[in-house]
């Protein structure tokens, strides 16, 4: 079910883009953003806490179209994203590795030089581990394949460069399946909040 949406947003953005490629209303180009991710705990358990928040990546494609009538724009993005959290679990820092394919559908609007935007953001998670004391394991059992969250922020385009700050966050309370670590027990959040801050590149 997850390849088969997936073929299908990317065959929808691939057809957007041939439809309207000869229109002026169209923007296209590479997108790459930094992340910072905060993983939350469902509860608070003795002798485990969540860590600071850390630095994650995002790389991929937008596409940017105008809807001249009403003002506004849509813009979908296609993204590989990967994240990074710690928690610490007794005596032991679990490090938690996730990498994802993010689908943002941003509908915005300008206000003098600023955009504002918003939407939806789906997400497929294609891999998740931890890691304790070098000792890596596969945990993408514990959390579901897609989630729904929202984003939210402003940008600003200078010449050909288009950047955005957003931040986002779950559409609901989701926990992962409870992972045991020193004889731990928690579950984390199923998709973090995070801040955004992303840079792309009109090529046309």
């Amino acid at each position: 079910i997850k390849k088969k949406l997936m073929k299908k947003l990317i065959l929808t953005l691939a057809f957007a883009v041939i439809a309207v490629g000869a229109s002026a209303q169209v923007t296209l180009g590479p997108r790459v953003a930094l992340i910072s991710t905060n993983l939350d705990l469902r509860e608070e358990v003795a002798n485990v806490q969540a860590g600071d928040a850390e630095f994650g990546f995002q790389y991929g494609l937008f596409v940017r179209v105008k809807v001249p009538v009403i003002g506004l724009y849509v813009q979908p993005e296609l993204l590989f994203s990967n994240s990074a959290s710690t928690i610490t679990s007794g005596a032991q820092n679990v490090d938690l590795a996730f990498n994802r394919v993010d689908v943002p559908i941003m509908i915005g609007g300008k206000i003098g030089p600023l955009r504002i935007n918003a939407g939806p953001s789906l997400s497929f998670l294609t891999s998740a581990e931890s890691d304790v004391s070098g000792l890596v394991t596969d945990i993408k059992d514990n959390y579901s394949n897609t989630s729904v969250g929202f984003q939210a922020g402003i940008g600003v385009d200078i010449l050909k460069f288009v950047i955005d700050l957003k931040f986002e966050g779950a559409l609901g309370d989701k926990f992962s399946d409870a992972l045991t670590v020193g004889g731990n027990t928690f579950s984390t959040d199923e998709r973090a909040n995070q801040i955004v801050l992303a840079v792309g590149f009109k090529l046309f």
